[in-house]
């Protein structure tokens, strides 16, 4: 196996093959190069791998982490890809959302989003809107704490994506009276002040292999600031 270029790369490989990998990703790293000119994960993949291909078949925000599966050769994109489009590539996240929920039941939210991709930002808009693009997801509170600190209620919920948009988590859960903690963009004064980033994570993935055709499942624990996180709410 090639080597990553660094002692401590901001990735762990799960699941590597000829066809494509499964890895963990840190918060703080870009999945793809932008303006910046910052080193992205695709980039010190092409190190890992010793080669110049790598099939981006999703992205996480910058400063979510955990699973994401990345394609080593064209054909394997091409039908990861396809999965994706179809629903029978599954992600799931987890996420820590400002306040609590009337019950533990299952919610599905339904939005319409337009991106400024010159700001990077998402926003809430009517189904006419041009360039609107629908998303949906599928929401799952878990578990209400109270802050030891401040005393406010937060709650950590499970997510499953119907669609995949940019930003879908952190805008829909803004616009449905639950911001992200840490979310400088979507987030409000008080929820931005817990956490210093967005608390998002890719907690699982699940597709079937684009050669062999055998379903992969794959889980992944938290990020160690998250982690810290939970230890100071059951303290």
């Amino acid at each position: 196996m090639a080597h990553s270029g660094s002692l401590n790369p901001p990735f762990r490989i799960l699941f590597e093959d000829q066809h494509l990998a499964v890895l963990s990703k840190s918060p703080n790293v870009l999945s793809q190069s932008d303006s910046s000119g910052e080193a992205s994960l695709v980039d010190l993949l092409r190190i890992h791998f010793g080669r110049n291909y790598v099939g981006l078949v999703h992205r996480l925000d910058r400063n979510t982490s955990g699973l994401m599966v990345v394609a080593k050769r064209s054909k394997s994109a091409d039908r990861l890809t396809a999965q994706l489009k179809s629903g029978e590539l599954d992600r799931r996240y987890h996420a820590i959302l400002f306040g609590s929920f009337p019950n533990f039941e299952e919610q599905r939210w339904e939005h319409h989003l337009l991106k400024n991709e010159a700001t990077n930002e998402v926003r809430i808009v009517t189904p006419a809107t041009p360039g609107a693009k629908h998303a949906t997801l599928f929401v799952q509170p878990l578990r209400t704490f109270s802050h030891p600190e401040t005393g406010d209620l937060i709650t950590i919920t499970g997510f499953r994506l119907e669609t995949g948009r940019s930003h879908q988590i952190r805008v829909q859960s803004s616009a449905s009276g639950h911001p992200l903690i840490g979310d400088q963009k979507y987030g409000t004064a008080k929820s931005m002040t817990l956490f210093p980033r967005p608390a998002l994570h890719s907690c699982q993935i699940e597709f079937s292999h684009p050669i062999s055709k055998e379903r992969m499942k794959f889980e992944e624990r938290y990020s160690s600031d998250m982690i810290q996180f939970f230890s100071t709410l059951l303290e």
